[in-house]
């Protein structure tokens, strides 16, 4: 007898064909969970702890077919390997440990016992394997729990992709990425001024950033990433990073016949420019010399804003990439964002 076979007979003396679950009963929804990590290539002991996740209960499902002192008829009926994982999944506090599982010292917190681990790479490459596995099921068989839950999946998948395996975060994209009206639909509710989440997919060689607002991919040009002066925008946010943009506009078919989602990271923030206009033009700053330039040198001034220091306003003084010098705001030009210098 097979470490499967030996499950499914555990599980139906549990009770587990008779427990009513998403898509049939709980059963169903395991056997499925084993065969979409089979697909996937998972190793075996992964594939039985698919089968077995919900032998403790998990944090969105509360019931239990076995209480966790008889955690010894679990691992010998499907290995230790096995049953391990199936502790370690059923154990997560979602919300206290979800966002951290990316980071290598992110820190995992056990729903049972209340204390918090850094697990290694292979624990959270498999506690993502699971996941992915079990809610893209519930997601598949369940229209309603997809509609409610598909977006806010994708974008977790999106920030958990280095730990997926390729064909789970194919399989993750193919089934929960909007399309037909449901994509229509989510397009004609988003306007421009409109803050929405999003998870960064993807920062491009050429400097523009996709981000997965939960169905749909939207994108942001360089210039909205910050009110500063950014070559890169790895400077200021890392792939899998959650974060609230602004809505700078929708078409709904671009030059090339596609929907387009423009996004700013940096609207969320007061223009430090006209900040800087209202209360301190004409007004004495100390700033650092940021570039050397054939006009002058350009002087960071505030957060977000730098001045051209002209060669005919330096007088004899040679400023260095680096250099502080006392400055006075001489003229702000906010269509062209242009701040004029002069020694103070």
């Amino acid at each position: 007898m097979t470490g499967a076979d030996r499950a499914l007979e555990l599980l139906r003396a549990c009770g587990a064909d008779e427990v009513a679950h998403p898509g049939g009963t709980l059963l169903a929804h395991l056997q499925r969970v084993r065969e979409r990590l089979a697909g996937w290539g998972a190793r075996p002991a992964l594939q039985l702890a698919g089968l077995c996740h919900a032998f403790y209960g998990t944090d969105g499902f509360a019931q239990s077919l076995l209480p966790l002192g008889r955690r010894g008829e679990l691992a010998a009926a499907i290995g230790t390997e096995a049953e391990e994982l199936v502790h370690f999944y059923a154990s997560c506090d979602r919300e206290a440990s979800y966002r951290a599982l990316p980071r290598e010292d992110g820190l995992f917190v056990d729903r049972f016992t209340g204390t918090a681990s850094v697990p290694t790479l292979r624990q959270r490459k498999d506690f993502a394997e699971l996941t992915a596995a079990n809610e893209l099921d519930l997601a598949q068989v369940n229209a309603g729990i997809r509609a409610e839950h598909g977006g806010a999946l994708l974008r977790l998948f999106t920030a958990w992709r280095p730990l997926l395996s390729e064909p789970a975060e194919a399989d993750a994209r193919e089934l929960l990425t909007l399309r037909g009206e449901e994509r229509t639909e989510f397009l004609k509710g988003l306007e421009r001024g409109d803050v929405v989440t999003g998870v960064v997919s993807v920062i491009a060689s050429f400097g523009v950033t996709f981000v997965e607002l939960g169905g749909v991919q939207a994108m942001m040009n360089i210039p909205e990433v910050s009110w500063c002066r950014v070559d890169s925008p790895a400077d200021v946010i890392g792939e899998g990073q959650e974060l609230a943009f602004t809505v700078l506009g929708v078409e709904t078919e671009d030059a090339d016949g596609r929907e387009r989602v423009s996004l700013s990271l940096k609207d969320l923030h007061p223009d430090p420019l006209r900040e800087l206009a209202r209360t301190r033009l004409g007004g004495t700053v100390r700033g650092t010399v940021t570039k050397e330039v054939p006009l002058g040198v350009f002087v960071h001034v505030t957060d977000g804003v730098e001045g051209l220091l002209h060669t005919e306003d330096l007088g004899t003084a040679e400023l260095r990439t680096g250099d502080t010098v006392d400055v006075r705001i001489t003229a702000i030009n906010l269509s062209r964002r242009q701040v004029r210098l002069d020694r103070a």
